[in-house]
């Protein structure tokens, strides 16, 4: 029987470390190719050939992978075969992960579409609504690497400890915020904590689950939101009016959730200390110990080397480069309407400018100066990867275009309750997660995904298109707003299958960097589309109200413009300027839809070119190595066409070949 251990060869990842229970294990078995226990007699199995590991495997201490990853392995048999405590703490970390996402989905579900849409309007800077979106997204993406050193250089438990203090500080600061921009910087500090639980628990899943189950137990990571949908729905209700008290609620909640991963990650490393073990809880450092592996002494010039080590590999410069690039490029689409003189205001056009030059410069350096770059040579030439990284950023961006300033939409043109409200913008959140899990298991029963990627891509195409009128408004029938979000939901099959066969194009050694290089393009994507979202809204709304509201003056519409609860409270929904905005909200929220729809065909271009891996036993599709280290019988199809015949084939039969192509 397989046991979710560490990679058997390279590097092991840097992530926190809890496995999943051994029931789940217990189903996956190295005996058979598929779940029925028979091999296709069209198919022969073979191996493909070890990926070797090279000097960057080795640690500070020139110590390599493998023997660090010896050590968890060790540790994790004698875990699984130490009757029922060891069966207990093995669960307690599924259910601790478990409940760190459920904070992770409380928050997500309410933080950002709700408490922030009311701050805005109360500071008066609902228009700037996209500043604290693009600013969040962009700190998000580059805290990535950060938090998988720290977890490398310090422990998967104390890195958790980290991103809760983020957390409780970001909450109290925008709880207690006088004004936007103190908002705005406790916002960003969550941001930090969100971006924690995203990579932790997706290099989790890519530990410790073979191909055939990634997936499902991917996906499982989002069923929390099916809960905490229709729950945020009241706790929005009750809140509404005091965004303030929900910002304080979540700084207690938040802690109480996270705490039981923390403590259970500290339990199983204080057990591997008493077996003489080195869990995968610990950090790289005590994982890889010296050649004969012993711990290396903890001397502070030791800890400066490492710290030093540990800057190097982040490829801090370039990290650095990267998000002033972006927020100089970025910030400019939702600044520049406010600013005197608009775009030719002078201090817009050199944060553009010199956006732009350090984003060449960026690429410079990563090609000619960095020790590290972010993406390595190899990586770039993951034809899987590419494809993988586009589809991710521009759904994320699509995403981000159409979500900035839909719920401030459906709050003026429909007169719904809060929880109404709530629930609708979670039909999104809560299909998705249902629909996740279901998509890993057809692909458990197929071990194929590139069909449903296709079909995902097309669907959420789809989904923006019925957003859109003939005429270019949005649409404003409850009918057709409740079906988009429905079909948007369809786009799970494409996410799930993307990361999936990006997963499976590496070997172990690279899936951690994988990983932390999509959410990171993906993060700026989002940020990017924010931005788009957040320059049609500043370039287009005031004009189009005042547009349709003839006779309401200046004051009045700046007011309404910078503040949707009063345009809401203090005007029936039946008042000529409560109808002249709506007529304004639909035009403008129109042309974002469009622009998002355009974002959206980019996605289903790129599908085309993901490869069709095999999903089954092994960690993954290149290496083809199980999870205890050995070797996985996968099978291939068989080929006895000559070079003639294949000369001789069609177009189309050539066409179908390269579809169904299964390498990287």
């Amino acid at each position: 029987m397989s046991t979710p251990t560490a990679p058997a060869g390279g590097q092991p990842a840097p992530t926190a470390n809890t496995g999943q229970p051994a029931a789940l294990t217990s189903r996956i078995s190295n005996d058979t190719v598929d779940g029925a226990g028979k091999a296709d007699p069209k198919v022969i199995a073979s191996h493909r050939g070890s990926v070797p590991t090279g000097d960057s495997d080795a640690t500070p201490d020139g110590s390599h992978a493998e023997i660090g990853v010896s050590k968890v392995e060790a540790f994790n048999k004698v875990l699984y075969r130490s009757g029922r405590s060891g069966k207990v703490l093995l669960w307690l970390l599924g259910v601790s992960i478990g409940l760190t996402m459920f904070a992770y989905a409380l928050d997500q579900g309410i933080t950002t579409s709700i408490f922030t849409t009311m701050a805005s309007s109360t500071f008066g800077q609902h228009s700037a609504l996209a500043v604290v979106s693009t600013a969040s997204q962009i700190i998000r993406a580059i805290s990535k690497p950060f938090i998988g050193k720290l977890a490398d250089i310090t422990s998967r438990p104390t890195t958790y400890a980290v991103i809760l203090v983020f957390y409780v500080v970001g909450f109290a600061v925008a709880a207690s915020a006088s004004t936007f921009a103190a908002y705005t910087v406790g916002i960003c500090f969550t941001s930090v904590g969100k971006s924690g639980l995203d990579l932790l628990s997706d290099i989790i899943v890519g530990d410790l689950t073979p191909l055939e189950w990634r997936g499902f137990f991917g996906a499982a990571l989002a069923v929390p939101f099916v809960v905490t949908v229709p729950v945020n729905g009241f706790i929005a209700e009750a809140f509404v009016d005091e965004w303030r008290w929900g910002l304080g609620m979540f700084a207690i909640l938040v802690p109480v959730l996270l705490l039981p991963a923390i403590f259970t990650l500290y339990a199983m490393q204080r057990r591997g200390e008493k077996l003489g073990m080195v869990t995968m809880a610990a950090s790289k450092r005590i994982r890889m110990g010296d050649a004969q592996g012993r711990a290396t002494p903890r001397r502070a010039t030791y800890w400066a080397k490492l710290l030093h080590q540990g800057l190097i590999d982040i490829d801090i410069v370039g990290l650095v480069i990267l998000g002033v690039s972006f927020s100089l490029i970025l910030l400019p689409f939702t600044l520049a309407t406010s600013s005197p003189g608009g775009w030719a205001n002078g201090r817009v056009i050199a944060m553009l400018v010199v956006g732009f030059v350090l984003l060449v410069g960026f690429v410079l350096y990563e090609v000619y100066l960095a020790e590290k770059p972010l993406m390595t040579g190899r990586i770039l030439k993951n034809r899987t990867f590419l494809a993988a990284v586009t589809i991710y950023t521009f759904n994320q961006m699509a995403s981000a275009t159409r979500n900035t300033y839909l719920s401030s939409y459906v709050y003026i043109v429909k007169q719904w309750t809060t929880y109404e409200w709530t629930i609708f913008l979670g039909i999104t959140t809560m299909g998705l997660s249902i629909l996740g899990p279901i998509v890993g298991l057809i692909q458990r029963s197929t071990h194929r995904y590139k069909t449903m990627m296709v079909f995902g891509a097309a669907a959420r195409l789809i989904s923006y298109g019925i957003l859109v009128q003939p005429n270019g408004d949005m649409v404003q029938d409850t009918a057709r707003l409740v079906v988009a979000q429905l079909v948007f939901c369809l786009g799970s099959f494409n996410v799930v299958g993307a990361r999936v066969g990006s997963q499976a194009s590496v070997p172990h050694d690279d899936m951690a960097s994988i990983i932390a290089l999509l959410t990171l393009w993906s993060t700026l994507g989002s940020s990017i589309g924010s931005a788009v979202s957040s320059a049609i809204w500043t370039h287009e709304m005031l004009d189009r109200m005042r547009a349709e509201m003839p006779g309401v003056s200046e004051a009045t519409i700046k007011k309404l413009y910078g503040n949707i609860r009063t345009l809401r409270t203090a005007y029936e929904f039946g008042d000529p300027v409560r109808q002249g905005a709506i007529r304004a909200y639909a035009r403008v929220n129109g042309h974002i839809a469009v622009t998002a729809l355009v974002m959206a065909a980019v996605p289903l271009v790129a599908t085309f070119f993901m490869p069709d891996f095999y999903l089954g036993k092994q960690q993954n599709a290149v290496t083809n190595l199980g999870l205890d280290g050995e070797r996985v019988d996968v099978p291939q199809a068989v080929s006895r066409e000559t070079n003639l015949e294949v000369a001789r084939k069609s177009r189309f039969r050539r066409l179908v070949d390269a579809y169904y192509k299964d390498r990287v």
